[in-house]
């Protein structure tokens, strides 16, 4: 056992049995709950180094928030997307092959992953885009992500055992802990074993979902809480700390008062006192040293004494370290440093070395590519750096962070890295004080999440993070730019970036306030100039430029947009939802009524799976249609639009339709 365990044999040994009826067939879901500085972390890493040679042991984290932003629970199945994703790395090629065709294709958009997993895919069949066309099959899937998430680790389970390791999930998504709880109850027939750590004190007051399961009685039969530990173990720990040290009783009796039995503080005092030369070179400690250092119970003074005795240089690294999160690639600190990567790596080695404040962590998969990644050892340090930057110093490094990883949103096509990538930009941009960028980010997780089958996941993005972003801008209104000129020539431009939806939000009231000419040049300056518009964003901008088109009389340049926005591949269902609106808008404009109704039937069958706002839309232009054309059956769809509209809130909408 290693010296964070002294003191935690009971737990060892109840992890042992839980393996010992893994190896059996019976898996179980292992909750270990306790405070920070517990062990929590040096339990799995026991686990890890215990059972990695004799079993398939694969150990992931829920990233702690980016500045005030938690990442992690806008991140559908993160924790088990990360899982699947070492699996895929653990594997030979051969091996992804045979998972992937086991688990199905489906789980290309299912999961928030990219990386390995996707290019083993792409290894099976020439053309993936096969198998992510969007069919009606498909989205069925799609909108139900978290029993397909399940229903992949069983499958997994079965074919090859593993134990699960999850670390900081008082961080995790809603959707993982739902995974949990549909797998609860079968794990004990299941070859799963599934370990999570957890601070009780941030899930009660962060994640409500993760507490009612804690409340499971199957759950509560198998979770392990980490107590203080005794003096006895106290002084098992400092002497495996300071090996070749005379550690007298009343040193022991203090670090035993001042630590609170937290082995942590233990072997941070342990540290402090070798490291600040109290221990003597026959290995005598004097009895009464902590008489003259005034130390709290609750401080950790070797990583206090090491952190401000760091130079500035280093210092600063760390910053902008910390700045990237817990964990960091070497990737984005060389651009923020300005060098390439290799002389990046050197120096994060050199302060790994020196310092011991981070480590390396291997080759991973992050933002789209491989890049050696690095971790923060401690809470402490990560927390010291992260606050040392000055105002000013964090605003500037969270914008380039921003900024370079706005250009891997840009270079990318891939959607679910295109997701990702948005949920990092949109942490970023919020503790850059950059609500615009951050705002339209969110959007395109909301996108994306109601696409792959969480819309309660969307509700929380919507009602909850996108007003609170909005809350950082302060616009003052005699500096606020007219409705009619705010979008023009201003969608990019220094610290003035236009949201997405601010611009659908103009060009559409220029159009319902029969400005159809200003609306059309204001959608096609947008198409040209918004940074990393996704597909989806320029199928609505194009959809609306057709719009103008037809209201302008130009039938046949909006049949050129429809033709061009109808023939790109991997269009979500959504999109084609739209499209089929505006073409039905154009037949009627061309007086081929049939056509026209065709086409908005299609549209309907396909807003029936698709969210409120899409069945809105293609219902409010059914009614219009009929309307004109004096159809007598018009009364059953104004009734059940008006009973849409009223039960989402759009008073405004149901006026505008005259309902």
């Amino acid at each position: 056992m290693s010296t964070a365990l002294v003191g935690r044999e009971q737990t060892c040994s109840a992890l042992t049995r839980h393996v010992d009826a893994w190896r059996g067939g019976k898996g179980a879901l292992v909750m270990i709950a306790a405070e920070p500085g517990r062990g929590k972390s040096a339990v799995l890493t026991w686990l890890e180094e215990t059972y990695r040679e004799t079993a398939t042991v694969v150990r992931v984290d829920c990233r702690p928030p980016i500045g005030s932003l938690n990442t992690t629970a806008i991140r559908p199945l993160q924790p088990f997307g990360l899982a699947i994703d070492r699996l895929f790395v653990q594997s030979s090629q051969q091996a992804r092959k045979r998972l992937a065709l086991n688990v199905g294709m489906s789980l290309l958009s299912s999961l928030p992953i990219a990386g390995d997993l996707f290019y083993a895919a792409k290894a099976i069949s020439q053309d993936v885009r096969e198998y992510k066309r969007e069919t009606a099959v498909l989205q069925e899937k799609k909108a139900n992500a978290v029993q397909e998430c399940a229903e992949t680790l069983r499958t997994i389970a079965e074919k090859s055992p593993f134990i699960l390791l999850v670390d900081d999930g008082q961080w995790s998504d809603p959707q993982s802990v739902e995974v949990l709880s549909t797998l609860v109850q079968e794990l004990a027939q299941l070859p799963l074993l599934i370990v999570w750590t957890v601070e009780r004190e941030i899930s009660q007051q962060t994640n409500l979902p993760l507490e009612t399961l804690m409340r499971n009685d199957v759950v509560r039969s198998a979770m392990l809480d980490l107590p203080a530990v005794d003096r006895a173990a106290v002084a098992s720990i400092m002497k495996d700390a300071l090996p070749s040290a005379d550690i007298p009783d009343p040193i022991i009796d203090a670090v035993y008062q001042r630590s609170g039995g937290n082995p942590g503080i233990i072997v941070e005092y342990a540290r402090f006192l070798e490291a600040a030369g109290h221990v003597k070179s026959d290995g005598s400690i004097d009895a009464s040293v902590f008489d003259s250092i005034k130390l709290r119970s609750n401080e950790h003074p070797s990583a206090d004494m090491l952190v401000t005795d760091i130079n500035e240089d280093d210092a600063i690294v760390l910053s902008l370290c910390a700045a990237e999160g817990r964990e960091f690639t070497a990737f984005v600190q060389s651009a923020l440093n300005n060098t390439d990567v290799l002389t990046m790596i050197r120096t994060l080695r050199r302060i790994e070395r020196t310092t011991g404040v981070i480590r390396s962590v291997g080759v991973r998969t992050r933002f789209g590519m491989k890049t050696t990644t690095y971790e923060f050892t401690d809470a402490f340090p990560y927390t010291f750096f992260v606050h040392r930057p000055e105002y000013e110093e964090r605003k500037d490094i969270h914008q380039r962070i921003a900024q370079i990883l706005q250009r891997e949103y840009t270079a990318t096509t891939h959607e679910e890295l295109r997701a990702q990538l948005a949920v990092d930009i949109a942490a970023h941009c919020v503790e850059a004080e950059d609500p615009s960028m951050a705002e339209r980010m969110l959007g395109v997780v909301a996108v994306h999440a109601s696409d792959t089958g969480t819309p309660e996941l969307t509700a929380y993005i919507n009602q909850t993070l996108v007003p609170s972003v909005r809350g950082l801008e302060v616009v003052d209104d005699d500096d606020a730019p007219d409705e009619s000129t705010r979008v023009q020539g201003t969608f990019v431009g220094e610290g003035n970036v236009q949201t997405f939806d601010h611009v659908v939000r103009t060009i559409t009231n220029a159009l319902i306030q029969g400005r159809s000419a200003q609306a059309r040049s204001t959608a096609s300056d947008a198409l040209e100039s918004m940074i990393g518009l996704s597909r989806h964003e320029r199928i609505v901008i194009s959809c609306l430029i057709a719009r103008a088109d037809i209201d302008l009389g130009r039938l046949d340049d909006a049949q050129t947009v429809l033709n061009t926005v109808s023939s790109l591949p991997d269009v979500q269902l959504s999109d084609v939802c739209l499209i089929r609106n505006i073409e039905g808008i154009l037949s009627h404009a061309r007086g081929d009524n049939a056509t026209a109704l065709q086409q908005l039937r299609d549209a309907a069958r396909l807003a029936e799976n698709l969210p409120t706002q899409s069945r809105i839309m293609t219902l409010g232009n059914i009614v219009l249609h009929m309307r004109s054309q004096q159809d007598p059956h018009v009364g059953r769809y104004e009734t059940l639009l008006r009973n849409l509209i009223a039960a989402h809130g759009l008073p405004g909408l149901r006026a505008d339709l005259q309902l």
